[in-house]
């Protein structure tokens, strides 16, 4: 059985630990089965995975996914390629892709028309809002080719909503990579029980101003953990951008903090899972650290974040970037919460929660499949 695997770049950790997600699960059902990515993905990362690969329906100005299929079958079999009448399953694994954010064209060329009896489901995430021009007709064309829709959060819902009555494939399920449990190699168990700082250049993007004041919050708060006496780390989570934002903050402080840039999502996930606490403006960094009961301060640029700390009962544990005076009482909170036995035995509560309604999203998914085979 073959599944291409739509939405998931290279570069991003949290990305690839949904495909790492994906795999898991639905391996241990259908053990022959092969996955695709876009032909864009760098061809080493490609064969390290195992990955076959598809012509990317968002590349250049025109589809051309048709060029895959002029080559014989028996070739692309040897060079690891699916053409389009070669996927049984597409999985959208987004996590943030459809929305007035990245426009309607995305939105029109990210999924294809059903071919034969292909199963089309969109994994959860972040949806909306639908407000720009093109954008409301664009999404219910994939509303209408889409076998099942999740969406992560009540505002995403919302959004759907607002394009008329929700149809009965839209359904409401976390993030599903709180179901990975990596284990931490030994060469780094010196991280266990740090302070991680995981930036994100998307709270700032092409704002230098935002910028500033982003990084002065992120100094503010490797100062207050370190002054609680905690050892502070930078995780990368994604790419140059993080690296350069973590160089940056790193120039300010007077003692340079270790940066931490492992190649492995897994690897980073259980860094992230064995810290005493987390300041991240990564919504998997997040995931990671609150699936693991280890209490974090979100510093966002969207609604799922405050929807993810809201499913795991800490919505209090958010910083407002445009309010200067609420910083310090922020980060003190989240450093009081790394010594609060009673808000990890809620952590872990609502954990085992966000783990069973993943599994429950997965069941629903692999029945759906099977019954269309």
């Amino acid at each position: 059985m073959n599944f291409e695997i739509v939405g998931v770049h290279p570069a991003n950790k949290g990305a690839l630990l949904m495909l790492e997600a994906i795999r898991e699960r639905l391996l241990a059902t259908f053990p022959s089965a092969r996955f695709g990515v876009p032909l864009t993905w760098p061809a080493e990362q490609r064969i390290e995975l195992g990955l076959w690969a598809v012509f990317p329906r968002e590349f250049g100005p025109l589809d051309c996914t048709f060029l895959m299929s002029l080559i014989p079958r028996r070739i692309r079999n040897r060079l690891g390629l699916f053409a389009a009448e070669d996927i049984d399953v597409i999985l959208d694994a987004s996590g943030f892709g459809y929305g007035d954010h990245w426009g309607v064209r995305k939105t029109a060329r990210r999924l294809p028309g059903r071919k034969g009896g292909q199963v089309i489901v969109l994994l959860p995430q972040a949806l909306g809002p639908f407000k720009g021009a093109g954008m409301a007709r664009a999404f219910l064309r994939v509303l209408r080719i889409a076998d099942l829709v999740f969406v992560r959060d009540p505002i995403s819902m919302r959004h759907v909503e607002s394009l008329g009555e929700p149809p009965g494939h839209v359904r409401m399920c976390p993030d599903f990579t709180c179901l990975l449990h990596p284990e931490l190699p030994a060469h780094l168990n010196h991280l266990d029980g740090a302070g991680l700082i995981i930036p994100n250049r998307k709270v700032a993007e092409g704002d230098p101003r935002m910028e500033e004041c982003y990084l002065d919050f992120l100094w503010e708060a490797a100062v207050a953990i370190q002054n609680s006496g905690r050892r502070v780390v930078l995780l990368v989570h994604e790419g140059a951008g993080d690296i350069q934002l973590a160089e940056k903050l790193n120039r300010r402080l007077s003692e340079p903090l270790e940066i931490i840039n492992e190649h492995s999502p897994l690897v980073t996930k259980a860094v992230i899972g064995r810290a005493a606490l987390t300041v991240s403006s990564r919504f998997h960094g997040l995931v990671s650290a609150l699936s693991a009961a280890v209490p974090s301060l979100a510093c966002g640029w969207s609604h799922k974040y405050d929807a993810l700390m809201s499913d795991y009962g800490c919505g209090d544990l958010q910083v407002d970037l445009a309010d200067r005076a609420s910083w310090q009482g922020s980060v003190d909170r989240l450093i009081r919460a790394a010594d609060d036995a009673a808000l990890k035995k809620r952590l872990q509560s609502a954990s085992r929660a966000q783990s069973l309604a993943a599994e429950a999203m997965w069941a629903e998914v692999v029945s759906l499949i099977e019954g269309r085979r």
